[in-house]
């Protein structure tokens, strides 16, 4: 009985592992994804500071089940109310400027998760101007060829008890 080369044994190896790979999920790598949460973000804040509602909108996923939590209420089910929460809102912070001063983007799964912190800086018609600090949490993913947010949600903190103000 003849024996076949040794090196025809890895054949069906090879062969199975090709197939594993084929099956696999494709999909971008996470670090594709984290720089995509990036860009995503840099985008916001460029429209935030340019004061363009429709730029600020291209950033959301359209979609009724997208939802947006922002400073002005207790949040908007759906694109097109967070489009309206940001049109009224949007005017009231003319000349602001919104900054990502702590800024992490996580992926998870085919979604990224992001948070941080930030700080918005608003002229006052004194010309002393404030600052506003707050957090934000968000899911960002890939929807009808671009990333968008699916969902926002941005708050301040509360102010101590006034018995801890001293």
């Amino acid at each position: 009985m003849r024996h076949s080369p040794r090196w025809t044994r890895c054949i069906p190896l090879a062969a199975a592992l090709a197939l594993t790979g084929a099956c696999a999920p494709a999909g971008p790598a996470p670090e594709a994804m984290v720089a995509a949460a990036d860009s995503l973000d840099q985008r916001f804040l460029a429209a935030f500071n340019a004061g363009d509602l429709d730029a600020l909108m291209a950033t959301y996923w359209n979609s009724p089940e997208m939802v947006s939590i922002g400073l002005g209420g207790m949040g908007d089910l759906g694109w097109a109310d967070a489009k309206a929460d940001w049109a009224a809102t949007l005017p009231t912070l003319a000349g602001a400027t919104l900054a990502f001063t702590e800024a992490h983007n996580i992926p998870a799964g085919d979604v990224v998760l992001g948070w941080g912190r930030w700080t918005i800086s608003m002229p006052t018609g004194d010309g002393t101007g404030m600052v506003m600090q707050g957090r934000y949490s968000d899911v960002k993913a890939m929807r009808d060829g671009q990333w968008v947010y699916l969902i926002d949600h941005a708050s301040v903190p509360m102010a101590p008890p006034p018995e801890a103000v001293e």
